[in-house]
């Protein structure tokens, strides 16, 4: 794909075909040097290996090198922060989860940024589905037998999340509160943690990733009673949606952004954003990223803005009615 004078353009040339350096209105071209992919993740994890593969694609199809630079630690928000105060030329990208994005301004208490103002977001790259959970021996097979149960017995039902204040624990603060039931709320640290108390049924039930679950989901060990996004997962069509449970309108998953720095020249920052939203939509791409558990999107910019806006608001809400304390 080739960025014009006229705009952007397939020119007829295939999507996965090399793109030219674009020029930034002021005479010079881009990329014209390495690119950073900025990932407040350690290597391994989903975050990461979104920016690997894309980062990948776009040293391909641009002829730059894409440097992977992992910032984890202090509650997964480095890598982000390093973006908010680079220099906006388009050469420093955060690939950036919900994490950075939406939960830590809404929990973090000196964070360093603000994601509306410091951020333009580009892209939303991938999906990182998250579900609910129960053992083999539950009672229950659907969330609206979850939240029976815990009107039979308040506050006594346990619902596990991968730790206090994250995504689980404030999607689980929204279900209930919708729900008007009070629960017995019990963070891990990483959903691993939790998973051989929720098997053997000292815990009841558990907010998860949907890839961190399956291993015990397909072996027996835990049935999986609903994804948490918008829509039913392709791979497991039979296990419905949060909001087809009873919960209409009910959508909270993770997800993977990339984001440059406010005042990123508009030229650079479409480029970016046509470059990234296609390469996650390559059939490799897209399926090394199922693989991972990841699903791909690449949205545009409006729409990415529109889903990171949504969720700071959502997660606000949540951090109110959960009581949870930013620290």
């Amino acid at each position: 794909m080739a960025l014009t004078s006229c705009g952007i353009a397939l020119c007829g040339v295939a999507a996965t075909a090399a793109a030219q350096p674009t020029s930034t209105g002021s005479g010079q071209a881009f990329p014209t040097k390495p690119i950073q992919f900025l990932v407040s993740f350690p290597p391994g994890s989903g975050t990461d290996l979104a920016a690997r593969l894309v980062g990948d694609k776009l040293r391909e199809r641009s002829g730059q090198s894409v440097v992977i630079v992992n910032r984890s630690g202090a509650g997964a928000v480095l890598g982000a922060a390093y973006v908010a105060k680079a220099n906006p030329d388009g050469y420093s990208i955060a690939i950036a989860a919900s994490t950075e994005l939406a939960v830590a301004p809404n929990t973090r208490l000196n964070l360093g940024y603000d994601t509306r103002k410091d951020f333009s977001i580009r892209t939303l790259l991938a999906e990182i589905p998250q579900c609910i959970v129960a053992g083999a021996g539950f009672s229950g097979r659907t969330v609206a037998d979850v939240i029976a149960l815990a009107k039979k017995q308040p506050p006594k039902l346990s619902f596990a999340s991968y730790g206090a204040g994250t995504l689980a624990h404030l999607g689980i603060a929204l279900l209930t509160n919708s729900a008007g039931v009070d629960v017995l709320h019990v963070p891990y640290k990483g959903g691993p943690s939790a998973h051989p108390d929720v098997v053997n049924g000292r815990v009841q039930v558990l907010w998860d990733s949907v890839a961190g679950t399956r291993p015990l989901v397909n072996s027996g060990k835990l049935r999986m009673l609903a994804v948490t996004g918008a829509a039913r997962l392709t791979d497991i069509p039979d296990v419905p949606t949060v909001a087809e449970s009873g919960f209409k309108g009910y959508d909270v998953s993770g997800w993977v952004a990339a984001a440059v720095p406010t005042g990123t020249p508009k030229p650079i920052a479409d480029y970016l954003t046509a470059e990234l939203s296609q390469i996650v939509k390559l059939p490799d791409v897209r399926g090394r990223l199922a693989t991972a558990g990841l699903v791909s999107i690449g949205s545009s910019a409006t729409e990415a803005t529109a889903r990171v806006n949504a969720y700071l608001d959502k997660f606000a809400l949540a951090v109110k009615i959960s009581g949870y304390q930013p620290d």
